[in-house]
């Protein structure tokens, strides 16, 4: 069942949405960079190059790389061949494409690779870059001398480097008479929380409007968010209700229209850990009307969850499926993709009427001018089910 609730567990509103890439000048990402202490990880490209657009379509909008890259980088993209990238070449240079560096704020570089990445290459090359301006022997000996800012600088090294953090943090926070106004400790709550169900979401809570006014709204709620995701992520793997109703009330406190959302998606995903095919259906039809409406994230793992789960054999479980992936198509950008989805599942369970009128949509949505093995994909299905229709 573990494996269901992963289809749940990726929302729009909770989870990050892929590497954000920073518009401004090459000078504004150095002067970024320095300013939030950061390098600066570059996608060199070019438009025509097959692998830089595998990377944008698959890697850099995976959820882990996005999470990674945008806490340690700040994130450029120039095509190399444009005018947009002149300030760039003048420093650096691309021998092939995609070519990635990694680039301090005095504008030297520190790590580069030429190819194409897969995520866990990726990451393994952000980390490589890390670790040679992260002197991990040096930053303890810092944070031994009480050197200023030392706990903050510390604490980034090991998360970067997936080390244990809570207790170096949490302990120092806890030295009496700490100046909690002082914004290397600000920060360092803010870089620290990582579930709600903690002293340090707490502190974050506490402080945070002096926290929103060093590192922004936008970093702030995002860090409340994946804390709130964290814990219930642990709710569920523990099927602890009682924590659930936790994480509810902590979501309160930032979103009160989330925390409902939330509470109807935990609702969902316990009663499919159970065997009543009633619950399923009443939890998950309160889950899309309360919970899912408007979110194409959460329509489409809706859609996902019920379709793996036990009970889709069930006419109304089937209806809901369909529901949910039919609001997510009205809502997508590609909305032809979640038709084309919908009529394949539809003509699985020998709904033909429903599934041609699926396909259809699918076929028209994405229009004449697609690209043309998608459209002869969907005109395949078309076709398959004119013939089961008659």
């Amino acid at each position: 069942m573990i494996r269901l609730f992963a289809l749940l567990l990726v929302s729009s509103a909770l989870s990050a949405q892929g590497i954000q890439f920073f518009e401004g000048s090459w000078d504004e990402a150095l002067a970024k960079a320095e300013a939030e202490d950061k390098l600066i990880f570059v996608d060199a490209y070019a438009e025509w190059c097959g692998p830089c657009k595998m990377m944008a379509a698959n890697v850099f909008p995976n959820e882990e790389v996005g999470a990674f890259f945008n806490a340690n980088f700040v994130n450029v993209q120039y095509d190399m061949e444009k005018p947009e990238s002149a300030a760039f070449r003048e420093y650096h240079r691309a021998p092939a494409f995609p070519t990635l560096l990694f680039i301090g704020p005095n504008n030297e570089p520190v790590h580069r690779v030429i190819g194409a990445r897969q995520v866990p290459q990726l990451l393994a090359d952000a980390r490589t870059a890390l670790e040679r301006v992260d002197d991990l022997e040096a930053l303890r000996r810092d944070f031994a001398e009480n050197q200023p800012g030392s706990a903050y600088k510390l604490v980034r090294a090991l998360i970067r480097r997936g080390e244990p953090h809570l207790k170096i943090t949490n302990d120092y926070l806890r030295t009496p008479g700490l100046d909690f106004t002082a914004p290397a400790n600000l920060r360092l709550i803010l870089l620290a929380t990582t579930e709600a169900d903690s002293r340090l979401f707490d502190l974050l809570l506490e402080h945070r409007e002096a926290i929103l006014a060093l590192e922004g709204r936008e970093a702030v709620d995002s860090k409340v968010r994946a804390a709130v995701r964290a814990s219930f992520d642990k709710a569920l793997e523990f099927r602890s209700e009682r924590l659930m109703a936790t994480v509810v009330e902590k979501a309160e406190l930032f979103d009160n229209d989330e925390a409902k959302r939330l509470e109807s998606e935990g609702e969902f995903a316990f009663a499919l850990q159970g065997q009543d095919p009633e619950k399923v259906y009443k939890t998950a039809k309160s889950y899309l009307k309360r919970g899912a409406e408007g979110d194409e994230a959460r329509l489409r793992n809706l859609f996902g969850a019920l379709e793996n789960s036990d009970f889709i054999d069930r006419t109304v479980i089937i209806d809901l499926a369909a529901e949910a992936l039919t609001g997510a198509a009205e809502l997508a950008e590609e909305g032809w993709r979640d038709y084309y989805n919908l009529g394949r599942f539809l003509q699985k369970r020998q709904r033909y009427g429903q599934a041609l009128e699926a396909a259809e949509r699918s076929l028209a949505a994405l229009g004449p001018d697609g690209p043309a093995n998608y459209r002869r994909a969907i005109q395949d299905l078309v076709d398959q089910l004119r013939e089961q229709t008659k």
